[in-house]
C-alpha cells in the first residue's frame, strides 16, 4: 500500500523499531534517501531493512576509502579498466565462491577468462587472498567501489 501511495515518489521507510528509537529509525531513513540521491542506492520507495549493510558501509566513508587505499592497492598501477575486471572478478571470486565455472557464471564470461584473471590476482595479492580478514576487508572495499563508482 505504501509502494502504491509513494509511487513516482523517493522515499524511505526506516526499519521496525520500538518507540522510543523511533529517531534512529528516521536518521536511517534519511541517510538512505542521501544516498539513493547520489545514486548509491535505488530511486523510488527504499525499504532500509534491505539496505542495512549498505547503510553500514556509508556510515564512515573517509574510513573506507582508507581502507580500500590499503587493500586495493595492488591494483592501482593497472590500467582504469583492468582494475575494473580484475576488481570484479574477486568481489564476484569473494561472494560466490572460489570456482573459475561459478565465478565466470556470474560475470557472463568464459572459465578460462576467470581462471587468468584469477592468476593475476594471486601474483597482485600472493598469501593475502588466502587470510580471512583480508578477504573480509577486501569485499567492503570492492562493495564499496561498486556501489560507488563515481568515488574512484
Amino acid at each position: 500500500m505504501i509502494e502504491r501511495a509513494l509511487r513516482g515518489c523517493r522515499a524511505a521507510v526506516g526499519p521496525a523499531v520500538p518507540l522510543a528509537a523511533a529517531g534512529t529509525s528516521l536518521r536511517w531513513a534519511a541517510e538512505a534517501l542521501e544516498l539513493s540521491r547520489r545514486g548509491v542506492l535505488p530511486g523510488g520507495v527504499l525499504w532500509c531493512s534491505e539496505h542495512m549493510a549498505t547503510l553500514v558501509l556509508f556510515k564512515d566513508e573517509e574510513l573506507v576509502r582508507a581502507l580500500a587505499q590499503v587493500r586495493l592497492a595492488p591494483l592501482a598501477h593497472l590500467r582504469p579498466a583492468q582494475q575494473d575486471r580484475l576488481a570484479e572478478t574477486l568481489l564476484a571470486w569473494l561472494r560466490h565462491g572460489r570456482g573459475a565455472g561459478e565465478v565466470a557464471a556470474k560475470l557472463h564470461v568464459h572459465p578460462q577468462t576467470v581462471r587468468y584473471r584469477l592468476r593475476q590476482l594471486e601474483e597482485l595479492y600472493g598469501d593475502q587472498l588466502a587470510d580471512p580478514d583480508i578477504r573480509f576487508e577486501l569485499e567492503i572495499a570492492l562493495r564499496a567501489r561498486q556501489a560507488a563508482p563515481a568515488a574512484r
